[in-house]
């Protein structure tokens, strides 16, 4: 009698659904995103600052939350 066990998925059927299972988290994550009104205008703003060149350095930017005692 045999010892191995039947499996009605092989490893790669495994990998591909954890593949399709990561893939649906982050569908699921962007339309989350999406539905909140608020998080889309910062994100367009911020996209709009972006292109004006109105950014900073990370270096400017953690210099500032030093200064302000904020870490």
């Amino acid at each position: 009698m045999s010892t191995h066990k039947l499996s009605l998925l092989t490893e790669e059927d495994r990998k591909l659904l954890l593949k399709v299972h990561k893939l649906l988290e982050e569908v699921l994550e962007t339309i989350e995103i999406l539905e909140n009104k608020e998080t889309v205008k910062a994100i367009e703003e911020a996209e709009k600052n972006i292109r004006k060149g109105e950014v900073r350095s990370y270096r400017e930017f953690v210099e500032e939350l030093e200064e302000a005692h904020e870490i």
